[in-house]
């Protein structure tokens, strides 16, 4: 009986012991994309809470290549102790559907807590007669492969939106690969191109000066700042709605301890106004964060999805 109480009262003491888990060092989170973009600005949104509310530093390291998969690569090999993370996207569950990769999206990473999601706006050149989604549809039909669009790569939201729309509206669109959003604008503006997806920070300034139209917005709802262009569900294309989510990972075999501590400091931090008010200026919203078990089912259901898509479409990165 004795012993039993011993082993008792040892397992509620590292319980008590792991929920109080606490960096002993800075905590860096990856970020596998350029400094300055989207996924980066996402980060910063709530770095400084969480690093106050941890006692360290939370660093943001910028380690782009590859669509992301070098600096994933990193984090997969880094030490499991809760002081590297990622900042995944969803080109994390979609890029190996594509390209053989040195790490798997999820038995190598844990869940840690979802930070939210970007909206994107689907856009046209003011040339183009169009003025919905229904009549670009119709204009498109009658055109097949003459318009232009946007191909960022296919491990973005926009691509795969794009790829949606196609399938389900029976479009034959001509995609123009370019390395990223900024070097396309110019190009998209000036009437080279006449479509696209684009992320809603990119596109709001150019659709706000005329320069592009806005179609509509791909959200769950409209933008206080367009509020007469409708979501794509709204437009009467709800199948083709793809917002990419941003997510906490941590290497495989990072504590349990350590994951629920810093889930519980993010569930906070998004509560808080003043990070909904840092993500909606770059077109973001943030998600409930779940709990590090929510995040690890969702990454085996993105990945199955856009790899049977990715098969179904022939899709594949030139």
């Amino acid at each position: 009986m004795l012993k039993v109480l011993f082993a008792l009262i040892l397992s509620v003491a590292a319980t008590h012991a792991g929920a109080q888990w606490a960096p002993t060092k800075p905590v860096r989170i990856v970020v596998p994309f350029p400094a300055g973009g989207i996924v980066d600005l996402m980060a910063r949104a709530v770095n400084d809470k969480l690093g106050t509310a941890l006692g360290q530093p939370v660093i943001i390291e910028a380690k782009p290549g590859a669509g992301g998969s070098i600096g994933t690569d990193a984090v997969a090999k880094s030490p499991p102790d809760g002081h590297t993370l990622v900042l995944a996207t969803m080109s994390h569950a979609v890029l190996p559907a594509f390209v053989d990769l040195p790490w798997h999206p999820s038995k190598d990473f844990a869940g840690v807590a979802m930070l939210g999601q970007v909206s994107n706006l689907v856009v046209v050149t003011p040339a183009l007669p169009p003025k919905t989604m229904k009549e670009f549809v119709q204009y498109a039909k009658t055109r097949p492969g003459q318009i232009n669009y946007v191909n960022a790569g296919y491990g973005t939201s926009q691509s795969l939106g794009v790829e949606l729309l196609k399938k389900n509206a029976g479009l034959f669109l001509t995609p123009i690969g370019y390395r990223g959003f900024p070097p396309a604008m110019a190009d998209l503006i000036s009437g080279q191109l006449q479509f696209a997806l684009v992320p809603y920070g990119v596109g709001l300034p150019h659709v706000q000066s005329g320069k592009l139209r806005a179609l509509a917005v791909v959200a769950p709802v409209r933008s206080r700042h367009l509020p007469n262009v409708p979501t794509m569900a709204e437009a009467g294309f709800p199948d083709s709605d793809v917002t990419s989510w941003y997510a906490l990972l941590a290497p495989a075999g990072t504590p349990k301890a350590a994951l629920q501590r810093i889930n519980e400091e993010i569930t906070k931090i998004l509560a808080d106004p003043e990070t909904a008010a840092r993500m909606e200026r770059i077109g973001g919203t943030p998600l409930p964060a779940g709990t590090p078990a929510d995040v690890d089912a969702m990454l085996v259901r993105e990945a199955a999805k856009w790899a049977g898509f990715v098969k179904e479409r022939g899709l594949r990165i030139e």
